[in-house]
């Protein structure tokens, strides 16, 4: 699924200036004889051109195997051979995540069979079919006049070198590649899957489906993969995973930046958090904030990519975080308040009056609770996650700052991470249509405005590298033949200055400083909760919102930016009381695997972050 719009490039109209008639010289008149000769070497030129287009094939055939056919059932048009092997896909340590195993289809010569019974009698324990049904197959085939009878498909490949070793001269078993997912469900949206027709679909396997795809089933012999662009005598780099997974034999692989134990952790507890708060769905993403790289994409409801088909619902199939689309809620505040921090319109002890209602471009604004809070510095507001401060201050701003920085943050366009579908999201702004004045104050706290999670997760991860926003990727390295190319970390543009970014951060530390479900003893974290409601028809009347929280640690020295967003949770509406309680408790986990120290003896000092 792509969501690139298709350019239609037409000729620019311009003025045609007619040139003077000049009749064009008469051609003598042909006879029918000429006419007839004419058309019969037309003809032999084709049937030459037809023979040749049949001999190439031909010699394709006896040298590769058979011609590769459409899987007319799967609809995607691509030609692929199904006897193409794949190559792998791993994770960061070189743990595989899809590689190739193999089955086997059992074949039979019905016609140079004289004792079908006697044939039958030996296949039957081995196939678990029974005898008498394989040897009517056999009888119907030779009757037929079948040579390449198919008795039975995709079997193990232990059976299939047993009937092989047997080396019948009548029968044989022949092996096919077949896709394989060992850790089961895990990573099953990054990776997508590869179908019957051999096809790729969705996330990696969709994203770079020709790439992972064999050009030929010959064997090639290859050395081990080299860094790109260095002399063939150099050292195999070090960053290549010390696998023997890697490279596979076809040496077209795929090395993710993802890490199997943080994405089997960010599962384990999106899955607790489903059940504990009835949530209908939700994702956890962890990313790397100095490189954008991704450890962890946790998605539900998830699928097998080994059992694919047996999904409820297509949809399951699409990629949650880089697909679709939500309403962010007062996580967003993060952008207002460091668009206002950095074009000077506020200071973090800006006093603003919080009050019960404020109208702007006939809409009116009030805070969660519907209560002002008098006179409050903006570091209150954000703590406090006031609807009005946040309106006003995004009026200060202004449309044209605020979109600005709306657009600099990397929404309303795709992050362009290497997994198929994303889509860029939907911002308005002034000059669109649909945009009203009254959106500046609403979009200021993530009404109105619609992105995806990975958007929101990397424009943060840009906070916590001082300012600066990278490209999310998930690939980490890919093996081509011979060469070795490794992902560098690509900044983009800068979101706000690093001085702005220090600030934010320490407006995130307070705000989960006055967060208790959030916050870890010993640890400064940055973050911000956020509780959206979810838009209908006519209006916002749901019930139920969208809870999410995001931030990262340690805020000194961040290594970690983690998002988790609950869509219709029914135990509580409320974020802080449901996402960020699990941002706590992956934040905890990701201290433990990485053996963090907290922060006054990891800085060797008796300190804190002190509040703003």
């Amino acid at each position: 699924m792509s969501t690139d719009s298709t350019n239609l490039y037409r000729l620019r109209p311009g003025t045609v200036e007619e040139a003077p008639y000049s009749p064009a010289p008469r051609r003598p008149v042909q006879n029918d004889a000429e006419i007839s000769t004419r058309r019969i070497w037309v003809a032999l030129a084709l049937f030459a051109i037809f023979g040749i287009v049949l001999l190439a094939q031909l010699v394709r055939y006896q040298a590769f195997g058979a011609v590769p056919k459409v899987n007319a059932g799967s609809g995607s048009g691509i030609l692929v051979d199904p006897l193409l092997p794949r190559g792998s896909i791993l994770d960061r340590e070189g743990h595989p995540l899809a590689l190739e195993s193999y089955v086997y289809n059992v074949i039979a010569d019905p016609t140079n069979i004289k004792y079908p019974a006697k044939i039958a009698a030996e296949l039957a324990p081995l196939l678990a079919i029974d005898a008498r049904e394989i040897e009517d197959q056999l009888i119907l085939g030779k009757e037929a006049g079948s040579h390449n009878l198919e008795l039975i498909d995709n079997i193990d490949a232990e059976i299939g070198e047993t009937i092989m070793a047997k080396d019948y001269y009548t029968v044989t078993a022949v092996s096919k590649p077949v896709r394989y997912y060992p850790e089961g469900s895990l990573a099953c949206h990054v990776l997508g899957f590869v179908a019957q027709d051999r096809v790729g679909y969705y996330g990696i396997e969709g994203f770079y489906d020709d790439f992972l795809r064999a050009s030929t089933r010959v064997a090639r012999i290859l050395d081990v993969p080299r860094p790109a662009n260095t002399p063939s005598d150099h050292t195999v780099s070090t960053d290549l995973p010390a696998s023997p997974f890697v490279p596979s034999y076809i040496q077209q692989d795929v090395i993710l930046t993802i890490d199997r134990a943080i994405q089997y952790m960010a599962e384990t507890e999106l899955q607790n958090a489903i059940e504990e708060h009835d949530a209908e769905s939700g994702v956890i993403i962890i990313i790397e904030p100095e490189t954008s790289a991704l450890l962890a994409m946790a998605s539900w409801p998830a699928f097998n990519p080994n059992d694919h088909v047996s999904v409820d619902s297509l949809s399951t199939y699409v990629n949650p975080t880089t697909s679709a689309l939500y309403e962010p809620g007062s996580v967003f505040k993060l952008i207002t308040f460091a668009a206002a921090l950095d074009e000077g319109v506020i200071e973090q002890d800006t006093r603003y009056l919080d009050e019960d209602e404020f109208i702007f471009g006939q809409r009116k604004i009030q805070n969660w609770d519907r209560k002002g809070r008098g006179v409050v510095p903006a570091s209150y507001a954000l703590a406090q996650s006031l609807n009005v401060t946040t309106a006003k201050i995004a009026v200060d701003l202004g449309a044209t700052r605020f979109y600005r920085a709306v657009k600099r943050f990397g929404f309303d366009q795709i992050t362009g991470i290497e997994l198929e579908g994303e889509v860029p999201g939907i911002v308005k702004s002034p000059g669109k249509e649909g945009w009203y004045p009254a959106d500046l104050a609403t979009n200021a706290f993530g009404q109105g405005i619609s992105v995806t999670p990975l958007q929101m997760a990397n424009a943060v991860a840009a906070i916590a590298a001082d300012g600066i926003v990278h490209r999310a990727h998930v690939v980490h390295q890919i093996i081509d033949g011979e060469e070795l190319r490794t992902t560098e970390p690509q900044a983009q543009r800068r979101a706000v200055s690093a001085e702005t970014a220090e600030k934010m951060t320490r407006l995130m530390v307070y705000t989960v400083e006055e967060t208790p479900k959030a916050k870890i003893p010993g640890y400064a974290i940055a973050g911000k909760s956020g509780t959206a409601e979810i838009p209908l028809p006519d209006g916002y009347k749901d019930e139920y919102t969208i809870a999410s929280f995001v931030g990262f640690l340690p805020a000194d020295d961040p290594q970690f930016v983690v998002l988790v967003k609950l869509d219709r949770p029914k135990t509580d509406r409320w974020a802080t009381h449901t996402a960020a309680p699990v941002f706590r408790t992956v934040a905890r986990n990701l201290i433990q695997l990485h053996a963090i120290p907290p922060d006054d003896v990891r800085l060797g000092v008796q300190t804190s972050m002190p509040d703003p």
